[in-house]
């Protein structure tokens, strides 16, 4: 015969080994879009992070569309990413959407970012272009069947 081990005893065991496991890693990701096309955003965005902010350009693939950086924040260099994907919006425009990933630090830093690059779009190309006019419906026919 083996010997029952208590039901309590089993639950300590599993939440000491749950305590002692280490967390997730943080899988922080901020999205958003800008109203240009992503050949327009594609060479600001660089400008923007090495410029601007002052990071440094680890590798980057115009084709693919990613940038990976080191964002500075105090004397500490954090590793970030920034995705620029092409898309279009109801009007029919093409615009861009921003992913921005800074793991190491909080949410709203990767907002900021792609706010502040949003701002520096409009200050290189000015306003967004506008929509292209929408064509007329096409008017019911008014014959009479035959």
């Amino acid at each position: 015969m083996t010997p029952a081990v208590p039901r309590r005893a089993v639950w300590i065991a599993l939440l000491f080994v749950g305590l002692l496991l280490p967390p997730p890693p943080a899988e922080a990701r901020s999205v958003g879009t800008v109203p240009y096309p992503i050949a327009d955003v594609w060479p600001s965005a660089v400008r923007f992070l090495r410029i601007d902010r002052n990071c440094v350009i680890r590798e980057k693939d115009e084709a693919a569309g990613y940038i990976l950086f080191d964002y500075p924040e105090g004397q500490k260099l954090h590793k970030g990413s920034l995705e620029l994907i092409r898309t279009g919006d109801a009007d029919g425009r093409d615009i861009t959407r921003v992913a921005a990933s800074l793991p190491d630090l909080p949410h709203y830093i990767e907002q900021l970012l792609i706010d502040k690059l949003s701002a520096r779009l409009r200050e290189d190309h000015g306003s967004p272009a506008p929509p292209p006019p929408r064509k007329p419906a096409p008017e019911p026919d008014a014959g009479v069947s035959r």
